[in-house]
């Protein structure tokens, strides 16, 4: 009499056996049963799997899986078979699915399943696996006899009279679980009630008993077992049959449109390419090969009668990228006449033998291989083993194909299988002529393109014509680059190279800022929206005529990734990633929707898996590339195809340079905050009450920990009264205030306008407002007083936290202020990032920071937006000095550049600091407007070019053709110091006065000089 074929879980996992013993009891009679039961086995084996590996269960199996999917040791062919279980076993309760090879499959897969996790509790990794029995429905009397073992059992526990606490505890457990495993048994399709609780009671109990186990363990002893168990883990992983793996990828080619079955639809069972239907077509005979033998290819991809992919899937695929040779075999020694014959053979009528000729023409295409003299005859070639893709193992897991058509074409790995219509575009498309576009196309004058943005999709189109599928562009903050973006997708349309463009933002309102560009963009006088019929956030999918789709990580993440939603891998073909950096979300609050994504580990992971799902040429922009962003965007070389830096901006006058950071040094900030052990303290509640504690040890607090771990309202209260004497809120200058959190936030708004409101009494209440993900649970309003802040009077401070450090444009700000200390060189980055454009109408000539948290001289020697002026206190005559010396040319700096190129570069950012204030104040003075007019009397007759334009045409001459100027016009560094002081009459000079008990010190870091008189 046949046994189980779970019996080894007995006494292991009682309730999982009785489970996998109930799917094979309705196994062959009721299919459908059989698919719930594994569908409960597979639930159960993730909860204890979470028990063992320390994870909290989520409320449903999708999630629990997602987070065992986040732990790099789980096996991905474990959660393959998850997932197969869940999905099937969903089917089976939700529309009665009943197929009876599903059952079987499955319940294979459910015995791959137990035997991985008997051999991880067990510690019996040497256990010999028995043979898999099909169970059938002569094995009933053996059901029943064990049922009537159980209930009688049952019984027997029932009547027992237990006398102590221990025993009355003891028999009630075994009444749960017996009662629970008879319900698991006795149950079909559809349990009752009763049922389902009992089921339920068992699993927690037994659930509870592991909990107990553990608790029992002392820390280290925890530690050692959680240790021990994850190592297992990542040992072990599922040795699935052929039959197997071959079920797995059949599903997978199912779910993109294929029909696949290899046990039905195979070449020895007869099944044929057809007209009108795409088959995937199991063991089909190959030619003979170059040692003179025929082969069977595991499968062809057939759209109609046309053969467009060949498939190597076997279970030895250990390193799959390596199996795509066999597939590129298949490839060459496919036999066309040998699939006419077929065809010819199997036609019934002279109407089927035309349109055999029809569709399949004497003279087929084929591509040369430069390692061989046998042509390719089918175009895509891959290679799987039904493994989930993981970009750790990306070799070993996922689907990798190969467009052989072209020599330099390299292979790629995917999460999904195309789908037919997907492999037909790519047919019907030839990239190396759509290439040729971009060269015979160069001129973009039609775009409005600064020169640099212009360079950067150059170099971007030459990159995609080499075939790099990953591309980095660095372009500093303000420089323009979802312009640059733009320009791009519209090149990469035209060219029809690309069918369609996503543009992939991290957060809606960069989403709504990105469309908002697109509206007001005009090519040969149509809106770049109208051209391309581009979708929003809130289209879920684009339609056929889409050519670009505005779309945020997290609704991809959630479509992608936390459904059972389909989404092609081929749906983009060029993906372009705005603010790609993405490094600091440690350091960040959590904000739309980033919340789901426990860590910045898992936030990177999803990201990752995002971007890698789409068989598509990806393009990442960013100021500020983190060390991830170059590695996953960074292509072979690891480094950007292009890069325009800050410094190089400002120079170009494309950019503001910073003034030299004000500190602010406060009692607190400087001693720290130490409270000794058993003081009284009060700590504040996440409800906001304040509760009474002792402390236990002695503790101390530097700045860092200030509105974090401390509470240090004192500090918030002296800051905002130093800043009334350096900013002026009824001006049009914009200031930008950094929190540390949403609470911090609220509290400086209130001692920002308790300090402003005593020097300005007229001052408007909405002068200064808070600006976070947590101002309004509407969106929109959000994004509404955004704009208020970009484009009307008022708000004239913000503060925030970190929504507004990326992306987002408002050229008014001129001063930021740092209130908390980040760890982040891209964070601190992005946020000066704010403060860098220009601005002439507000009088900008450049930005100020206002450190009360000693941020700048913490990140100062990782920062890459250093002010370009490094020596405020040179004079610009000594500047002139420097570059006419010939010397000075000699002397090479740390970054290969002479001192003279060093000066000539501040001498230039000083030049445009004073042209925009004098085109700034001109309608303010006479002699201001007087000196204008004679500036530009001398630039025009010897620079060529007028006062305005100077700081550029000597950029653009280099250093020693400015001498030469300067030379030739001895007195007219002279006069730009007459300019400057006749500018700074008419600024209002800031009123400093003593703050009580408060600040101690504000000093301008300028390096090793203690004074500025000339900046």
């Amino acid at each position: 009499m046949q046994k189980s074929n779970f019996e080894f879980l007995k006494g292991v996992n009682d309730f999982l056996y009785a489970i996998a013993r109930a799917a094979e009891n309705n196994f062959p009679d009721d299919p459908n049963t059989t698919l719930v039961k594994v569908r409960i086995f597979g639930e159960a084996t993730a909860k204890h799997l979470a028990k063992l590996l320390d994870i909290e269960a989520p409320d449903n199996q999708h999630e629990l899986l997602r987070e065992l999917g986040k732990i790099p040791f789980v096996d991905d062919s474990i959660l393959t078979v998850f997932h197969k279980l869940r999905k099937i076993g969903n089917k089976a309760v939700h529309e009665y699915h009943n197929d009876l090879q599903d059952a079987e499959m499955c319940l294979r897969l459910a015995f791959r399943l137990a035997i991985w996790y008997y051999r991880l509790v067990t510690k019996q990794f040497d256990f010999a696996v028995p043979v898999f029995i099909l169970p059938s429905s002569e094995n009933k009397a053996q059901f029943e006899q064990e049922m009537h073992l159980l209930k009688q059992e049952l019984l027997l526990v029932r009547q027992g009279e237990a006398q102590t606490k221990a025993e009355v505890a003891a028999q009630n457990a075994k009444l749960t679980a017996l009662t629970g495993y008879i319900s698991v048994l006795e149950s079909k399709q559809e349990e009752t009630q009763g049922q389902t609780q009992e089921r339920i009671a068992a699993l927690e109990a037994q659930l509870q008993r592991k909990d107990e186990e553990i608790a029992k363990k002392t820390e280290a002893e925890r530690k050692a077992y959680k240790k021990q168990i994850t190592e297992q883990a990542a040992s072990r992983s599922l040795d699935l049959s052929e039959s197997e793996s071959r079920y797995l990828i059949d599903n997978q080619l199912r779910k993109a449109g294929w029909d696949a079955d290899s046990k039905l639809l195979s070449f020895a069972n007869g099944t044929r390419p057809q007209i009108g239907r795409n088959i995937a077509i199991a063991e089909w005979p190959t030619g003979k090969d170059e040692t003179g033998k025929t082969g069977f290819a595991d499968y062809v991809l057939f759209i109609g009668l046309k053969a467009i992919g060949v498939i190597e899937a076997k279970k030895a695929n250990k390193d799959v990228v390596a199996k795509l040779s066999e597939a590129y075999r298949y490839s060459k020694y496919f036999d066309n006449d040998f699939l006419r014959n077929e065809l010819q053979h199997a036609a019934n009528d002279q109407t089927a033998l035309d349109l055999i000729a029809e569709s399949l023409p004497t003279y087929l295409p084929t591509w040369s291989d430069s390692s061989s003299s046998d042509p390719y005859k089918i175009p895509f070639c891959f290679s799987a083993n039904g493994r989930a893709y993981r970009s750790a193992i990306k070799t070993k897991s996922g689907i990798w194909y190969r467009d052989v058509r072209h020599a330099t074409n390299m292979p790629k790995a995917l999460p999904e299988w195309h789908s037919p219509e997907e492999l037909l575009a790519k047919l019907e498309s030839d990239n190396q002529h759509n290439n040729r576009w971009f060269s015979d196309n160069g001129d973009m004058s039609d775009l409005g393109l600064r020169y640099y943005q212009e360079e950067a999709v150059k170099a971007t189109e030459e990159a995609i014509t080499k075939g790099q599928q990953d591309i980095l562009l660095a372009m500093a903050t303000g420089t323009g680059k979802t312009r640059t973006a733009i320009a791009l997708m519209y090149r990469l349309i035209q060219s029809q190279r690309f069918k369609r463009v996503l543009f992939l933002v991290d957060r809606t309102s960069l989403g709504k800022q990105a469309l908002g560009s697109f509206e007001d963009t005009n090519i040969k006088g149509d809106t770049f929206n109208s051209i391309f019929n581009v979708k929003g956030l809130t289209d879920r999918f684009p339609e056929d005529s889409t050519k670009i789709h505005v779309a945020t990580v997290q609704s991809l993440v959630k479509r992608t990734l936390q459904s059972d939603e389909t989404m092609p891998v081929g749906r983009y073909d060029c993906i372009i990633i705005d603010e790609a950096h993405r490094g600091y979300i440690l350091d960040k609050e959590q904000t739309e929707g980033e919340e789901k994504f426990r860590n910045e580990l898992d936030f990177i992971s999803s990201y990752r898996r995002i971007i890698d799902h789409f068989d598509a040429v990806k393009i990442a922009l960013t100021a500020t590339p983190a060390l991830h962003t170059i590695d996953i965007f960074g292509g072979d070389k690891k480094q950007p195809v292009y890069r325009y830096s800050y410094r190089k901006a400002v120079i170009d006058g494309f950019l503001t340079d910073q003034e030299p950071p004000i500190r602010i040094i406060t009692k607190l900030s400087d001693g720290g905050v130490y409270l000794s052990q058993g003081s009284e303290v009060q700590r504040l509640s996440n409800q906001g009450e304040l509760i009474n504690d002792t402390l236990n040890d002695e503790q101390g607090f530097e700045v860092a920990d200030f509105n974090r771990a401390l509470i240090a309202s004192n500090f918030n209260k002296v800051v905002c009264e130093e800043l009334v004497h350096h900013i002026d809120p009824t001006s049009p200058q914009k200031t930008l205030v950094f929190c540390v959190n949403n609470t911090h936030a609220d509290a400086v708004v209130e001692e920002l306008r308790t300090a402003f409101k005593a020097k300005y009494p007229q001052l408007e209440h909405d002068a200064i407002i808070k600006i976070t993900g947590d101002s309004d649970k509407d969106a929109n309003k959000v994004q509404s007083m955004i704009t208020r802040f970009n484009k009307e009077r008022l708000p004239n401070i913000v503060v925030t936290v970190d929504l507004l450090t990326t992306g987002i444009d408002i050229p008014s700000i001129c001063n930021i202020v740092f209130m908390r200390k980040v760890r982040s060189r891209i964070l601190y980055e992005q946020m000066k990032g704010r403060a860098t454009r220009l601005c002439p109408e507000v009088g900008k000539t450049s930005f100020k920071i206002f450190d009360a948290v000693d941020l700048y001289s913490t990140l100062q020697s990782v920062d890459t937006m250093r002010p370009v002026v490094v020596r405020p206190t040179v004079d610009l005559q000594t500047l002139v000095n420097e570059i006419t010396d010939s010397e000075t040319y000699k002397t090479i700096e740390a970054d290969g550049r002479s001192f003279a190129e060093h000066s000539h570069e501040q001498l230039i950012a000083k030049l445009q600091r004073i042209t925009s204030h004098a085109h700034f104040n001109r309608d303010k003075s006479k002699e201001i407007e007087a000196h204008i007019k004679r500036f530009d009397e001398l630039c025009i007759d010897n620079a060529g070019c007028d006062f305005l334009g100077l700081a550029k045409t000597l950029k653009e001459k280099g250093p020693k053709w400015s001498a030469e100027i300067f030379n030739a016009l001895p007195n007219m560094v002279g006069r730009l110091e007459q300019l400057k002081l006749d500018i700074n009459e008419l600024r209002d000079m800031p009123i400093f006065t003593d703050i009580e008990d408060a600040v101690i010190k504000v000093e301008t870091l300028y390096g090793e000089h203690k004074n500025a008189d000339d900046f």
